[in-house]
């Protein structure tokens, strides 16, 4: 069906008929029954639908008319539609509206038309039904009402086929629309899917209606044991940090459905179906209806949070033991000065009751020298006990050849609380000579071993678990930490020294993830040595460290007879001063000061000397300060101190021995050393 007469300015008609979908399109059956009914019942021979234009001045520059043309220049159905009523000419050529028109003039030419407007649902005229003849003729009123009324026909079509497009659009608009939402759907359940974090959406009872997979694996549930389940049910078992129950009414989600009111980073612990904890973070969002104030649904997500918050606990404990090492360093600083007078005068009452003890001596002195002797080992495990906590506590040094067997009896000390209720410790210690290392880091590294060791055993049974130590010489310097417990598996050998490890031992053991052995790895590392570990599931666990051995030194020269010289022993200490003055008296004339301002006046004043020694941490002056004062005017003294200090740790005192070569003693010293030390003074002297 085309449109005649239809210009580029009648934009609105141009759309209200593309409404109906009549232009340029095919023939329709319904509509041309109804034109030939037309033409039968005003008995013509020609009857049509025209779709015109009513607009006079674009009728006129379409056929180059001027604009001053009258109303004769419109054609028959422009009649109609300008006047929006029927029009009937007789006989054309008989109306002066016609006389020039075309189709009145030339061939096939027109005498009657007879048209009627047709008018759209909002009254606008969009075209006419009209009859037409080539020979004058007149109808009757009634005729005209049959056309009026088959033009409604028309109408009444056109408007089902504009519905029934207008319907196919929506719908295919509909059809663009549902796709579209189905691909955002897919889209959204895809990032619900795919979130690590738990998701769960609660009705108004509480009733869980959606949840994604990480919410069932964050729980240890199946989705069908989640889904309907609500925060109340009793099979839950949830507590809070003290180990309070954690009733289902004051989980987010219900708080919230009562509330309205969201909730954040909520932390529960929840107890798996199999055993396991888990701790989680809750948030909760209320789901609420336009215009209403009571949530009708709540939207709860949740992390796990276990592993990080057990690194900060781990991280928490590691600030404690740090801040518990600081005050143990300092505190064994304060032990060590009893602890030296306590030691020195007991193994110098020994040694006096030992020489006077002949053949005849009574029962009760040799059970005296029994009992010293007996507190000499007491006070001697309290110096291996401060000397292991001070070697935990130092900072890394420089490396020096170091005794691997005392440092095999420090950290066994060290890891004596831990292990002792749960496994007996042997040793089996070879020759190994010394490895260049810290000290403290060694001894680190063996507690590591050891209480790893430990824990490992499925249960605390000191009379069949068992820790062997064994140490000797093999090319380099091996260390072999042995333990009868339950062993590993083969892909967990693999993974023992990665940071966290944990065996998950079974029920009853205490061992859990743990930086020890990541730690001890990186310790063997930087001496330069190798660590690995051998394992087989039922027959134990060895970890075997390799280091280096340092090469032996060459056999000095016979020691020659001891002279008499003069020793200067300064410490603010006044029992340690007393027992000094009695250790070396039999070897060379003692002078003793408990001020350092006394001893420099004395020094100073060009005293001979054949040892000086000094403690590091006095008042008034320390020994560094002392030191460098006398050697300012007597640098001859220089090479002639010895220091000795309870503690060695500290960053200023570790400074000052760095940078001169210098002996030092560490408190509690052993009387053989201190003598065999001021021996070889004096004798370099002679």
């Amino acid at each position: 069906m085309k449109a005649g007469h239809v210009g580029p300015d009648d934009d609105a008609r141009v759309r209200r008929l593309r409404e109906y979908e009549l232009l340029d399109t095919a023939a329709e059956p319904a509509l041309d029954a109804i034109v030939k009914l037309a033409a039968t019942l005003l008995e013509v021979p020609i009857a049509l639908i025209s779709l015109v234009d009513s607009d006079r001045q674009w009728f006129k520059a379409r056929h180059g008319l001027t604009a001053t043309g009258t109303a004769r220049d419109i054609s028959f159905c422009g009649h109609v539609v300008a006047a929006d009523a029927p029009v009937v000419v007789t006989d054309a050529r008989l109306d002066e509206r016609f006389v020039d028109n075309p189709l009145v003039t030339g061939d096939p030419w027109v005498r009657f038309y007879a048209g009627v407007p047709l008018r759209a649902h909002d009254g606008q005229v969009l075209g006419t039904l009209c009859v037409i003849d080539r020979e004058p003729r007149t109808i009757g009123p009634g005729q005209l009402d049959l056309l009026t009324l088959l033009a409604g026909q028309v109408m009444a079509l056109l408007e089902l086929r504009r519905v029934a497009h207008q319907l196919r659009d929506e719908r295919q608009a509909m059809i663009v629309r549902e796709a579209e939402l189905a691909d955002r759907e897919r889209q959204l359940q895809s990032v619900f899917d795919g979130m690590v974090e738990g998701v769960v959406v609660h009705d108004r009872s509480g009733a869980i209606l959606q949840h994604n997979p990480a919410a069932a694996t964050i729980l240890g549930l199946t989705s069908a044991q989640l889904q309907g389940r609500s925060s109340v049910d009793p099979r839950w078992r949830a507590t809070h940090a003290d180990g309070r129950p954690f009733p289902g009414a004051d989980h987010p989600a219900m708080v919230t459905l009562r509330t309205g009111q969201p909730q954040s980073d909520v932390s529960m612990c929840v107890h798996q179906p199999d055993g396991q904890q888990r701790w989680l973070a809750i948030n909760s969002r209320p789901l609420i209806e336009p215009g209403e104030r009571e949530p009708y649904a709540v939207v709860a997500t949740f992390r796990d949070v276990t592993e990080p918050r057990a690194l900060a606990e781990r991280l928490a404990r590691h600030q404690r033991l740090v801040t518990t090492g600081t005050l143990a360093a300092g505190i064994g600083h304060e032990i060590n000065n009893p602890l030296t007078s306590v030691l020195t005068n007991l193994s110098l009452a020994i040694e006096e009751l030992t020489a006077i003890t002949d053949a005849t001596a009574s029962s009760r002195l040799t059970e005296i020298v029994g009992l010293l002797e007996d507190a000499r080992g007491g006070a001697d495990r309290v110096r291996s006990i401060v000397r292991g906590l001070k070697s935990l506590t130092r900072e890394p040094t420089d490396l020096v050849p170091t005794d691997v067997n005392a440092a095999v009896h420090t950290a066994v000390q060290m890891a004596t609380h831990e292990v002792r209720p749960r496994a007996v410790v042997l040793l089996e210690l070879g020759e190994t000579g010394d490895v260049m290392a810290d000290e403290s880091r060694l001894v680190q590294l063996l507690v590591n071993l050891i209480v790893n060791a430990a824990q490992g055993f499925e249960r605390p049974d000191p009379s069949h678990n068992l820790i062997v130590v064994r140490t000797r010489l093999d090319r380099a310097v091996a260390i072999d930490v042995t333990d009868n417990g339950p062993g590993l598996a083969p892909e967990l050998v693999a993974q023992v020294f990665d940071p966290f490890f944990t065996a998950r031992p079974a029920a009853g053991a205490t061992g859990g993830p743990s930086l020890g052995l990541a730690m001890a790895h990186g310790i063997v590392t930087a001496l330069g040595g190798e660590i690995a570990c051998e394992s087989a599931v039922g027959r134990g666990t060895t970890f075997r460290v390799r280091l280096p051995r340092v090469a032996p030194a060459t056999d000095a020269a016979p020691a020659a007879a001891p002279g008499r010289g003069r020793i200067v022993v300064i410490d603010d200490e006044r029992t340690i001063l007393r027992s000094i003055a009695r250790l070396l008296g039999g070897e060379a004339e003692v002078v003793t000061f408990d001020d350092p301002r006394d001893a420099l006046r004395f020094l100073a004043a060009g005293e001979e000397v054949d040892v000086v020694f000094c403690d590091l941490l006095m008042p008034f002056l320390s020994g560094a300060e002392l030191f460098d004062a006398v050697v300012s005017t007597r640098p001859e003294l220089a090479e002639r101190f010895v220091f000795v200090s309870g503690d060695m740790t500290r960053a200023d005192l570790r400074a000052f021995l760095a940078r001169i070569p210098n002996e030092r003693v560490e408190k509690p010293f052993s009387i053989q050393n201190l003598r065999g030390m001021a021996r070889r003074f004096i004798r370099s002297r002679g």
